[in-house]
């Protein structure tokens, strides 16, 4: 059509190269669709008290679902290398107007501190936006869940942001290794350590997922952090997604 211009990926964007990609393609789409489908009922959620949700008092319910500090634009080459553009940029249209600085936003800083040490500074800032922004995510469906009537402790939530926020710095590493970084020895020894964490962590998923039961961030934390049940959900063909 004259005068349209074309879509075109930029270049260095990752497509999706194994089934694993496609089942986290496919994840982060589900999150998505959440997300919208319960925008008025989170919204109408935070600005309950943090005993009607189930939540500790330490928490503000607006501070869990407030903009996170955008430490990296949406548009950045290695977000979108990463397929993380919606999880920057939902948190920045739909969250509210304030910027978050929390529990949770400090515990993912805590995940982006140990693995951005000695990067330079765009993947830097690539891994602290997209782990200021998994605390977004976690918070909006902490604040929902209390329909399942469980109730969540702060160490519980926090160690959930924290799992999440280590997925996606993950994520951005990789992309940085396959987009040119590969003789980098600062973005590979930054992927090393986060290996390790995620061997580290596997310990923990299944206490930390019981804890979690019935809450929809059981989806967020069990897909977004690379272990041995991310997607077995998908493996099962259980259509995932479906019923919502």
């Amino acid at each position: 059509m004259e005068g349209t211009t074309p879509t075109v990926s930029p270049p260095g964007t990752l497509r999706p190269a194994t089934v694993r990609d496609s089942w986290q393609a496919l994840a982060d789409g589900l999150h998505v669709q959440r997300v919208h489908l319960h925008l008025e009922q989170w919204r109408k959620a935070a600005a309950l008290p943090a005993d009607r949700l189930g939540l500790p008092a330490e928490l503000d319910p607006v501070d869990l679902v407030s903009r996170p500090a955008l430490a990296v634009p949406v548009d950045d080459t290695l977000i979108r290398a990463a397929g993380l553009s919606a999880w920057i940029e939902v948190p920045q249209r739909l969250g509210h107007d304030r910027t978050a600085s929390g529990s949770l936003t400090l515990a993912v800083d805590e995940v982006a501190w140990a693995l951005a040490e000695g990067l330079d500074g765009a993947t830097e800032a690539a891994v602290h936006g997209a782990t200021r922004a998994s605390a977004w995510w976690v918070g909006v469906f902490a604040v929902i869940h209390h329909e399942s009537g469980r109730t969540a402790s702060l160490a519980m939530l926090q160690n959930a942001a924290r799992a999440v926020a280590l997925g996606a710095a993950m994520r951005v590493l990789r992309a940085g290794l396959h987009t040119g970084g590969e003789d980098n020895p600062a973005l590979r020894l930054a992927y090393c350590r986060a290996v390790a964490d995620t061997v580290v962590l596997e310990q923990s998923l299944p206490g930390l997922l019981g804890e979690i039961g019935g809450m929809r961030l059981t989806d967020l934390v069990t897909t977004s952090v690379p272990w041995r049940g991310q997607f077995t959900k998908y493996q099962s063909g259980t259509g995932a997604g479906q019923v919502e």
